[in-house]
């Protein structure tokens, strides 16, 4: 009878140092080590040009959104420059992927530089609805793992009736169609739109 006690005590006190080992407040260094960091498919040669030119599109972006023409117009031009610099190797021996790829990667420069070239700020915002959206089918197709990308879109990017989208590296709205300084809404519009979308082939 003593030893079953015996066993059962030390069942318990088993038990409970586990239980007060895992629910211990743990290092920041031990809880960094027990998260896996993010690992991308592709090579860093493909990252890199790609994030080159998310980054440059996210400054056109936030030029449309001060409703500043030479900082889009600079913006665009190099986001052209970037697009053709594009590293497509990765997909190259997926040739259906590669062609679609490559397709889209022409569609961009051509866009990049309409952005660059049109005199008219609301042209300029059409093509970059168009340009949004080709940038996001573009990553979908190749699987673009090395960030979370947001599809946002505003209702009233156009008229106030037509719709607009742009992409975002947050979830956080900040609108380039009503921007800041808008004739009609000023800055009252910035954060109108919602989130439709996201890309995230991270592991």
């Amino acid at each position: 009878m003593k030893k079953i006690f015996l066993l059962v005590a030390l069942a318990l006190i088993g038990v409970i140092s586990w239980y007060i080992w895992e629910t211990r407040k743990k290092p920041k260094n031990e809880l960094a080590a027990s998260i896996t960091p993010a690992v991308s498919k592709h090579s860093e040669a493909f990252n890199t040009t790609f994030n080159k030119v998310l980054n440059q599109y996210y400054s056109l972006s936030d030029a449309f959104v001060n409703w500043d023409e030479a900082a889009i117009n600079s913006n665009a031009t190099a986001l052209a420059n970037n697009i053709d610099s594009l590293n497509l190797e990765d997909v190259k021996t997926e040739t259906a992927v590669f062609e679609t790829a490559n397709d889209y990667k022409n569609k961009l420069k051509r866009n990049a530089e309409q952005i660059a070239s049109s005199a008219d700020m609301t042209e300029k915002r059409r093509t970059f609805h168009t340009f949004s959206q080709n940038l996001y089918d573009l990553l979908r197709s190749v699987q673009y793992d090395a960030g979370t990308i947001y599809m946002q879109n505003c209702p009233m990017a156009f008229n106030d009736t037509e719709d607009g989208n742009w992409l975002s590296r947050t979830s956080d709205i900040r609108n380039p169609y009503l921007g800041l300084h808008h004739p009609k809404y000023k800055s009252g519009m910035l954060e109108c739109g919602e989130t439709k979308d996201s890309l995230g082939y991270t592991k």
